[in-house]
């Protein structure tokens, strides 16, 4: 909540997304009491997705350190052998964050950087916004359409990074 309204949106309006989506329950990263924390509940999700993940949530699930709610579902969901799949937030990374990373790695968590692919010709936000929630559907094993695949954007339509740096251009 407190990213989202430092960064995005306010916290009501994201509830009010997230309640159009069906979702009945939210929970603060420091409800450890919420039935989330119980290993039985998240035995009947196939995944897990932090994101944004911030380094200390990374670094908590890579220590095995069950401090807020978001790491314990993590932990709990590697424990059961499903994918926990997070987000980095933090740019650039330093030796720190790519060693929790890589620890968080090698404990079964997969890293999706929220990296851009302009080979989809991306004409707004959204369309960026949407390949970066691809990759983690892509990994969670879930078929989606938020973005063209490689071999549907080869040669097709103009050069969208010489379009976006001409128009960045035209102020100069």
């Amino acid at each position: 909540m407190k990213v989202a309204e430092s960064e995005c949106v306010s916290g009501d309006f994201l509830l009010s997304k997230l309640r159009e989506l069906g979702v009945d329950s939210v929970y603060l990263d420091h409800e450890l009491e919420s039935p989330l924390s119980s290993s039985s509940y998240v035995a009947i999700v196939d995944w897990v997705a932090v994101v944004p993940a911030s380094i200390k949530t990374v670094a908590s699930i890579a220590y095995g350190l069950s401090d807020n709610l978001v790491a314990r579902v993590a932990l709990n969901a590697l424990r059961l052998g499903k994918k926990v799949i997070v987000v980095p937030r933090e740019s650039p990374l330093g030796e720190v964050e790519l060693r929790a990373l890589y620890r968080a790695a090698r404990a079964g968590v997969r890293v999706v950087p929220a990296t851009l692919g302009f080979y989809t010709k991306p004409e707004t936000l959204l369309d960026l916004i949407d390949f970066v929630v691809g990759k983690v559907l892509d990994v969670a094993g879930v078929w989606h359409q938020l973005y063209p695949r490689w071999s549907t954007t080869r040669g097709v339509g103009e050069d969208v990074c010489s379009r976006l740096y001409l128009r960045g251009k035209k102020g100069t």
